[in-house]
């Protein structure tokens, strides 16, 4: 190709994405609509039930299983980048496909890491008023939507981030799992999410023994060093940071995927 992204391509690439896996994504909403409705449902119509006096509290612990689904879910499907490219014949058509690496990439981040994660939102907010109506109907005297704690709003014990932090915070989570999409050919989604837990372990372990041979006296006197910055400013340098390690996982990504060939590795994209 002469030119490394056109966006005429890139809108066709775009549409035959979403028109090959238009089955997949219509029995995923629906699925995921049933599965956030009856989630729902169980919290207000069964012991639970609010008419019984216990508040609104169950439909937040509703809303949290929900929230958590949401949060699993998105990262599943932030895993599968190469979903399309699982088979040797799959790999072939992806290939074979007119048009640049980085129009095919970029239709697929688009579709696993934005069209996804909104439609499953979509359905749980619609699920949310389909609950919310049963139960008018049914008669209940405390109906709430408790959307805010399928957000994530019930951890309230230390000072509230900024939105550019959260944002951020979330596109480095994605991130994350879509480099593992493309790095595991074999369910990426578990060995992405062991690699995680793993790293997390021994990062954790390294940094608690630098810490204790560094000393608690030495680590109080360097961190006096940041004694007059403000939260905002931290908030603000955390969030570079994490946007920078954001772009790095994208372009990370985009380099395994530039790598895909007819006859793969079993496990990983190398």
């Amino acid at each position: 190709m002469k030119k490394t992204f056109d966006i005429n391509r890139f809108w066709q690439v775009l549409k035959w994405t979403v028109l090959t896996e238009k089955k997949s994504i219509f029995t995923a909403v629906l699925a995921f609509l049933a599965a956030f409705l009856a989630i729902q449902l169980f919290s207000c119509f069964t012991i639970f039930d609010l008419g019984r006096g216990l508040g609104p509290a169950v439909t937040y612990a509703g809303m949290v299983v929900c929230g958590v689904l949401l949060s699993i879910m998105t990262c599943y499907y932030a895993c599968g980048i190469l979903g399309n490219a699982k088979t040797t014949q799959q790999r072939c058509t992806a290939l074979m496909l007119p048009a640049s690496n980085m129009e095919k990439f970029v239709a697929r981040v688009l579709y696993c890491c934005i069209l996804m994660p909104v439609l499953l939102y979509a359905a749980c907010y619609a699920a949310t008023g389909l609950r919310m109506l049963l139960e008018w109907v049914a008669g209940h005297d405390f109906i709430v939507s408790g959307l805010s704690f399928m957000n994530g709003d019930f951890v309230d014990n230390g000072p509230d981030m900024s939105t550019f932090f959260n944002i951020a915070m979330t596109c480095w989570n994605i991130s994350l799992f879509a480099l593992g999409g493309v790095f595991f050919h074999q369910r990426p989604f578990v060995w992405t999410t062991v690699t995680i837990v793993a790293v997390t372990i021994v990062l954790g372990t390294l940094f608690f023994y630098l810490g204790v041979m560094i000393g608690e006296d030495n680590l109080r006197n360097f961190f006096k060093n940041f004694k007059g910055m403000t939260f905002e400013t931290f908030d603000l340098i955390l969030s570079i940071v994490l946007t920078v390690f954001t772009v790095l996982n994208i372009w990370l990504s985009y380099r395994l995927f530039k790598g895909l060939q007819v006859v793969q590795h079993k496990w990983f994209n190398v």
